[in-house]
Order: structure tokens, then C-alpha cells, then sequence
């Protein structure tokens, strides 16, 4: 119907009141009239009507500022709230905003940028136990001169001495290359000028069979090749260099047949010229 709790409850209380004293007042004019025996007097009765009504409207005064009152405090609670919501929706509007634009830059960027940008993020996102793409493994190790048993004598090769030199890489990982170096004591050259092959005779030393491999614990391996030396004349220093890395190996390049590339054909100089003719008997 339109009427507020409040309204309704300060309505109850003031019908309350004036029931209560419409009441008080029958029962004091009845006692009243009873004990004088008498017909009471038609100015006391007006003033007790004119009394009953001041009270009614008093009462109904009382109740509706009181309804007004609760009214205002609800307004001031709505209206607050209503401000604390505009406060919300202005922060989350800049909020927006700022996601908006920062959208747009990034997709005003050119498509070499962002790709650079999505690359960089992948490689971010590598796993770390992965390692990079190709890393390597080494190890050294020095041999000094043979000493035969013989006073003066050279050593030979059943008297070398054996030993594997051993690369320690992840377990996952795949060998990509083993390159195997030795060069004498005295010399002091870049390990590129002393590359050596399996089975090469360096004078007293060489790298024998092939490499091999096995467990170290849950995450490393070994990778490892057998060197011997014998020689008699000055220590060697041999150096094993192991290359690895994860994933598939990479694909090996492919020849060029551009045109510029392909090699003229070498024609035979030309000979003598053969006319065939009818035989004659």
C-alpha cells in the first residue's frame, strides 16, 4: 500500500495511547458519577473531550515526526551508498580504460616485434632442467713418459699406459660431437692445431676404439673414450671435448644447386676427325 514500517509502527503505538487513555478517562467519569450520585457537569465533560483529543493529537505529532526522522536516516544511508557505488564504477572505469590501451599498443606493434615478444616469452618459459640447446663437456688429463724396465730402452706399446678420459653430462642429453686432442708437454699450442682422430699414431700415443658410456647417479652419464701412451720421449697431454644437447638433432645442411654453384663440365679435347667410307675390296 505505500506505508513504510516505520509509519506503520508509530500508527500501532499512538491507537495504543489513545485507547489506553480513552479508557482511564471512562473509568474515572464512571467512578466519578457514582460516588457524587449526581448528573456531572456538562463543562468538566468538554474538558475532558478537549483533553482526550490534545492527547490523540499529540500522539499522532509524536509518531510521524518519529517515522520522519527513521526516513531521514535511511535516506542518508541510501544516498551514501549511492556514493560509494559511483566511486566504484569511476575506479573500475579507469581500470578499463587502462587495459583498453594498453591492448591497442600492443596491437599496433608490428608483427616482427610481437613475434620477437612471443619468442622471448617461450624462451622464458623453458624448463629449467632443460639447459640450453648445445652446450659441451670436457675433460684433460696428462701422461707423462713411459719408463721401460730395461735401463735405456724405449717402451712399446704392450707397455703403454691406459686410461679413459670421461665427459660427465645430463642423463636426457644426446652426444652431438666427441672431439678428441693431444699434444706434446713442450708444446703450447690452441687445442684447434692438435685435433686428432681414433686410431691416429701420435708418436707414442693414441685414442683406441670408441667411445662409450654409462650411469652416474639419477641425472648425469658419462661419456668416455680409452687413450694410451707409450712413448718414452716426453709426456703427452690428452683432451677430450664431448658436445651435447636436448631435442632432435639438428638437420644437416643441404648442398647448394643454385646454377652459380654447379661446376662446368670438363669436355674431352677433341681428336681427330674419322670419316667412314665404303669398303673396297
Amino acid at each position: 500500500m505505500g506505508v513504510s514500517e516505520t509509519i506503520v509502527a508509530a500508527m500501532i503505538g499512538a491507537m495504543a495511547t489513545v485507547t489506553t487513555a480513552l479508557f482511564q478517562l471512562f473509568g474515572a467519569i464512571r467512578g466519578r458519577s457514582k460516588a457524587d450520585n449526581s448528573k456531572p457537569k456538562r463543562g468538566m465533560t468538554l474538558r475532558s473531550v478537549l483533553a482526550m483529543f490534545a492527547l490523540m493529537v499529540a500522539s499522532a505529532a509524536g509518531g510521524f515526526l518519529y517515522s520522519e526522522l527513521l526516513k531521514q536516516r535511511h535516506s542518508e544511508d541510501i544516498r551514501a551508498m549511492r556514493q560509494e557505488l559511483k566511486e566504484l564504477k569511476r575506479e573500475l572505469m579507469q581500470d578499463l580504460s587502462a587495459v583498453a590501451a594498453t591492448r591497442t599498443s600492443v596491437t599496433a606493434q608490428p608483427t616482427e616485434s610481437r613475434d620477437s615478444m612471443v619468442a622471448s616469452v617461450a624462451a622464458g618459459l623453458q624448463p629449467a632442467h632443460l639447459g640450453p640447446a648445445r652446450s659441451s663437456a670436457e675433460s684433460i688429463a696428462y701422461m707423462p713418459a713411459c719408463l721401460a724396465q730395461d735401463v735405456g730402452a724405449q717402451c712399446e706399446e704392450s707397455d703403454a699406459q691406459r686410461i679413459a678420459l670421461c665427459g660427465t653430462i645430463p642423463r636426457h642429453a644426446q652426444v652431438r660431437e666427441i672431439e678428441l686432442f693431444v699434444q706434446p708437454d713442450a708444446v703450447q699450442n690452441p687445442w684447434e692445431e692438435h685435433r686428432v682422430l681414433f686410431e691416429q699414431d701420435l708418436g707414442g700415443a693414441m685414442f683406441t676404439g670408441k667411445s662409450f658410456e654409462y650411469v652416474q647417479g639419477t641425472e648425469n652419464k658419462a661419456v668416455c673414450v680409452n687413450f694410451v701412451h707409450w712413448s718414452s720421449e716426453h709426456p703427452h697431454i690428452a683432451r677430450l671435448l664431448v658436445e651435447y644437447g636436448f631435442g632432435p638433432p639438428e638437420p644437416a645442411p643441404l648442398p647448394d644447386t643454385s646454377f652459380d654453384a654447379l661446376e662446368p663440365t670438363t669436355l674431352p679435347p677433341p681428336g681427330p676427325a674419322v670419316i667412314a667410307g665404303p669398303i673396297r675390296e
